[in-house]
This record gives C-alpha cells, sequence and structure tokens, in this order.
C-alpha cells in the first residue's frame, strides 16, 4: 500500500481533531462553558472512529496467535493445551497498560495474572474481559481488536457473547484451520455476522504446516458464494510473522500473509471508520456553530445602530422563537422518550419470553421421544446452546430498537427541511454485555438396577403363581407345576414393564421439570439485566439531549441578553466591541466553511 494511503485516516482525524479544538476555544471566548464541555466530550468519542474487529472462530484455531501477529508484539495471552475463556480487547494507548474488567470494577494486571485470568487457568476468575493498551501503528490508526472465547457456531454461550457484541462491531474476522474446510457452525456464525456487519473476512490460519491451504481457501470460498455469502478468504501464518520480525525478513513477512490482512483492514475497515468520523466531527461542530451564531449575529446588530433596526428585531424575534420552540420540543421528545423506552421495555421482554418458550416447546417434544438417561450428556449442550442463541438474539434486536428510538428522539432537535442525518445522536453505539445465564440443573436419572428388576419381577408373579397354582391343586395337580409357573413368568414380565414404563415417565417428568426451571431462570437473570441495560439507555439519553435542550435555550437566552447590552453603549466602547463581535463572526464563519469544505 502506498504511503499516502496509510496516512490518509490519520491525517484525516487530525484535521476534525484542529476543527475540534477550534470550535472548544471559541465556545470558550464566548463564555459558553457548557457548550465547550459539550463539544469536548461528545467530539472526542465521535473523533476515535473505534474501529472493532471481532476475533472469532472455533477452539484452538490460532486467534490470539493471529492478533499478536496483526499488531506485531505479544500482548493476547496463548497456551498449548487451554483455550481462551476471557474476551481480550486490544487497543491503542501512548502509555501501555494490562487490566482486567469485572463487576467490582477495573485493576491493573501484570502479565503472568493477565494469562492465569484469559486462559482459566489461575485462581483469578470471576473478571468479564481484559483490556491491554500498546503503542503500535495499526492500532494507532484507530482499530481495535477484540480476541473472542472459541465458538464455532451461532449457538452457545461463547458463540451467543460473539452474537452480542455484533452490533458493536465493525468487522467479523473468523479465524478457521487451513487443514479443513469451514464447517457448518463456521458458515451459520459468518450468515450471522454478515448481516448486521459490513466487512467479515475469513482468516486461514497455519499455512506454512498445510501447502494444499489455496485448494482449501478456493473450497471455502465456493462454498460462501453457495450461501449467498460475499466472504474475503485469506491465507495467513502467525508462525512466519513471528519468524520474519525476529529476522527482520521483509520477504518471510509478505509470504506469512499479513501484510495483505493488514491491508485488507485498512481498506476495508480503518479508512472508512476515519471518513465516518471525520465526517460525524464536522457535522456536530457545524450544528453548535450554527446554535453559538446567534448570539454575536444579534449583538452585531445591535451595535451598528438604527441603520440595521429591522435586522435586529427580526434577530431577536428568530431567537426568541428558537428558545420557544426548544421549549416545546422538550416535552415532546421528553415523551417520545418514555414511551419508547416502555414499549421497548415490554418488546424485549415479550421476545424474550417468545424465544424462551419454543426452545422449551422443543425440548419437551424431544424428551418425549426418547430416555432421558440415556441422551442426557447430548440434551443438556443442545438446551445451553439453543437457549444461548435466543438469549442473543434479544440482545440483538434490542441494540437495534435502541438505536432507533435514539434516532427518534433526535429528530425533535432537527430542523425542518434539514439533512435527515444531520439529527444529534449521540456518539457511539448502544450494546449491552451478555448476562451470565444460569446452568442447567441435572434430573434424577436413576434406572432400574438389574437386582431391584428382579425383585420387581418376583414379586409380580408371586400372584400368579399362588392364584393359577391354588385352581390347578384342584385337579390334583401340585402348587408349583407349569402352569403356576407360566402364569408367574407372565405376570412378572408385565409388572416389571409397568413399572419401567413409569420410571421412564417420572424421567421424563422431572427432566420437563428441570427444563421449564431453567427457562424461568434464564428468564428472570436476562430479563433483569436488560431492565437495567434499557434504564442506562434511557438515562443515557436523556442526559445527552437535555444538555442539548439546554445549550440551545442559554443560546437563545444570551442572543437576547447581548442585544439588550449593546444599547446601552457608548461610542467608543461600541467601536471596540463591533470590532470584536466581527472578528469572532469572522472565527465562526471560517471554522463553518472548514466543516463544509
Amino acid at each position: 500500500m502506498t504511503t499516502t494511503t496509510e496516512r490518509a485516516p490519520v491525517t484525516a482525524r487530525q484535521e476534525a481533531a484542529a476543527v475540534l479544538d477550534a470550535a472548544v476555544a471559541l465556545a470558550r471566548d464566548l463564555d459558553r462553558d457548557d457548550v465547550a464541555a459539550s463539544l469536548a466530550r461528545d467530539g472526542g468519542r465521535l473523533l476515535d472512529p473505534g474501529a472493532r474487529v471481532l476475533v472469532v472462530g472455533d477452539y484452538k484455531q490460532g486467534k490470539s496467535s493471529l492478533v499478536d501477529a496483526l499488531v506485531g508484539v505479544d500482548v493476547c495471552p496463548a497456551h498449548p493445551d487451554v483455550a481462551t475463556a476471557l474476551p481480550t480487547v486490544v487497543a491503542h494507548a501512548d502509555e501501555p497498560y494490562t487490566v482486567l474488567v469485572g463487576p467490582q470494577g477495573r485493576e491493573d494486571a501484570t502479565a503472568a495474572r493477565l494469562a492465569g485470568a484469559v486462559t482459566g487457568r489461575g485462581d483469578d476468575t470471576g473478571w468479564v474481559q481484559a483490556e491491554v493498551g500498546r503503542a503500535v501503528p495499526l492500532l494507532a490508526e484507530g482499530l481495535t481488536l477484540i480476541d473472542t472465547p472459541g465458538a464455532g457456531g451461532p449457538g452457545g454461550t461463547p458463540a451467543a457473547a460473539v452474537l452480542a457484541e455484533l452490533p458493536a462491531a465493525d468487522a467479523v474476522l473468523l479465524v478457521s484451520d487451513a487443514s479443513r474446510e469451514l464447517a457448518a457452525g463456521e458458515v451459520e456464525l459468518l450468515r450471522a455476522a454478515a448481516a448486521h456487519v459490513a466487512t467479515v473476512v475469513v482468516a486461514l490460519t497455519r499455512i506454512d504446516l498445510h501447502p494444499a491451504w489455496r485448494e482449501v481457501r478456493d473450497l471455502d470460498a465456493a462454498l460462501l458464494a453457495e450461501h449467498g455469502l460475499a466472504v474475503e478468504v485469506v491465507g495467513v501464518s502467525a508462525e512466519l510473522a513471528r519468524h520474519a520480525r525476529t529476522r527482520d525478513d521483509a520477504e518471510l513477512e509478505t509470504a506469512s500473509g499479513l501484510p495483505a490482512l493488514r491491508d485488507l483492514l485498512r481498506g476495508r475497515v480503518v479508512e472508512p471508520g476515519g471518513r465516518r468520523a471525520e465526517r460525524a466531527v464536522h457535522r456536530h461542530v457545524a450544528d453548535v456553530l450554527d446554535d453559538l451564531r446567534a448570539a454575536p449575529t444579534v449583538e452585531l446588530a445591535a451595535l451598528e445602530g438604527p441603520a440595521r433596526a429591522r435586522e435586529l428585531d427580526e434577530a431577536l424575534a428568530a431567537a426568541s422563537a428558537r428558545a420557544a420552540a426548544t421549549k416545546e420540543r422538550s416535552a415532546r421528545w421528553q415523551q417520545t422518550l418514555a414511551d419508547g423506552v416502555a414499549d421497548l421495555s415490554a418488546d424485549v421482554e415479550w421476545d424474550l419470553r417468545d424465544r424462551v418458550r419454543h426452545v422449551v416447546r422443543s425440548a419437551e417434544e424431544t424428551l418425549e421421544d426418547v430416555d432421558p438417561a440415556q441422551v442426557w450428556d447430548q440434551f443438556d449442550p443442545w438446551l445451553a446452546e439453543e437457549i444461548g442463541r435466543a438469549v442473543a438474539t434479544t440482545y440483538l434486536w434490542a441494540g437495534e430498537r435502541t438505536w432507533w428510538l435514539a434516532e427518534r428522539v433526535a429528530a425533535h432537535f432537527t430542523d425542518p427541511g434539514s439533512e435527515p442525518d444531520r439529527a444529534p445522536v449521540p456518539a457511539g453505539r448502544f450494546t449491552a454485555e451478555l448476562a451470565a445465564l444460569p446452568e442447567l440443573g441435572t434430573p434424577d436419572l436413576d434406572t432400574m438396577a438389574f437386582t431391584q428388576g428382579l425383585l420387581v419381577g418376583l414379586r409380580g408373579s408371586y400372584g400368579g403363581v399362588l392364584m393359577v397354582g391354588l385352581v390347578t391343586t384342584l385337579s390334583g395337580m401340585a402348587l408349583i407345576n407349569p402352569f403356576s409357573v407360566g402364569a408367574g413368568v407372565l405376570l412378572g414380565g408385565r409388572t416389571l414393564r409397568d413399572e419401567r414404563r413409569r420410571a421412564l415417565r417420572r424421567r421424563r417428568l422431572d427432566a420437563r421439570r428441570v427444563v421449564r426451571q431453567h427457562a424461568d431462570e434464564v428468564q428472570f437473570v436476562v430479563g433483569k439485566h436488560t431492565k437495567d441495560m434499557l434504564r442506562e439507555v434511557q438515562r443515557t439519553l436523556r442526559d445527552h439531549f437535555t444538555a442539548r435542550a439546554d445549550e440551545v435555550a442559554r443560546g437563545a437566552a444570551a442572543a437576547v441578553t447581548a442585544a439588550t447590552g449593546a444599547r446601552d453603549l457608548d461610542a467608543a466602547v461600541r467601536r471596540r466591541r463591533t470590532a470584536e463581535v466581527r472578528a469572532v463572526l469572522a472565527r465562526l464563519d471560517d471554522l463553518v466553511a472548514r466543516c463544509r469544505a
């Protein structure tokens, strides 16, 4: 890739950052510290494209090694025998850091502690994720890599966590060993990712060990084309990249396939993310500058005296109308937010219950046709996968609906006739960490032992032997005779079969009870988690749009105050103040021109 292409995203962010800094300084010069703080906060979030790439795949496919090879340093703990059990977020940082994140907060971690927590080999458990920051060129361009636990398909807890993260991802990198074609579970995971993420790539790892990896790549490409998935397949070798770094061998580095993968991520993820971030910052700054312009415009009209009296009246009327409209909008957007969150909460609860209900119904139908004691080892992971899939889909749908609600609320702040995408939607995305699902209990799966069956058969045969034996004694036969023995065998076998059917029915009933209890626990845990998430979303939107409404109202009030004060100034002060206001308007015009360029 050319030097110009590599530097373009950084240059764009530098220009956007310069515009943002100039707007913050101008807001402070106008005594609008509230606007300056808002610009610095929201603009800073917008400025960071945060191009998140989920690195997913089955266990022991080389995900952690590939992340290390991409960034060029060892950041993700890996073990030859133990799989990754904790997500690791790798991002840019001027000062290196390594932290563990959990319900108890954030704690700094050493390399050894990080390795134990991520691989689950130590006693340091209970963490949600690990975060690692390094000053690496690829990360400095705005890329964030998330090394996820193994997940071969869209079911189960690890894959469910991946599905729940899709709304916050800009790309998905599926890692698969080059020794085989893509499995059915991997294709399904790619299908789910392609439905929500713009860029999906398959990385075939360990190509240095498999000379026929190109044939596997072509077969995978044909398979994905059959499923209608536009996914690019590339071959990489983390081991070759490591040797290339050690020997400083550019040819070996090229053979590893890592430069091609980096260029692909730059072109598909980093550069589009940088351009989106640049446009978002410029739109946000331009909107805020439009609000800031009202006060100096009205003040200049008042300073220039009777010659602009009519213009002053029109500007004051516009400022008053803007303040009145802001007050009216406040009631409307607050009502929209309250109703939207209430509807969303009810819809999410119903969606979760409906999906779990279908899983429970399917599980009960399955248990009616099998003996739980014989299939429970297969039934337990299957049910966990189906429940995880249902919960992850609900989280995915809730994230999409939450963003839609934010856009609906933001529409109240959009002036009629303006562009639809200029609504002040909060920076970032609304996602939630997947709730830790309870484990499935074990029902009573005891089966009838041989001695127990023998006793049941003897107890049932006793009545047959006695009854038929007494009848046959009337004809002069002994109590124990072939007829009484045959009757005892028949009745004993029937009793044994009936007892086995009753035991099977008990096992099925107990298994269904455990399944329903598990479904209730999942709905309780996830329902509480989603309600907390929606309350947090409501607070975030409320605070954001309240601050936005306050900024507009203060701007209108400042315009009226400036015009009133300008009328009482003497000639000398008026001339000096006129020059100052014109200079401020010139700075405003210059920044707006830079934003719209």
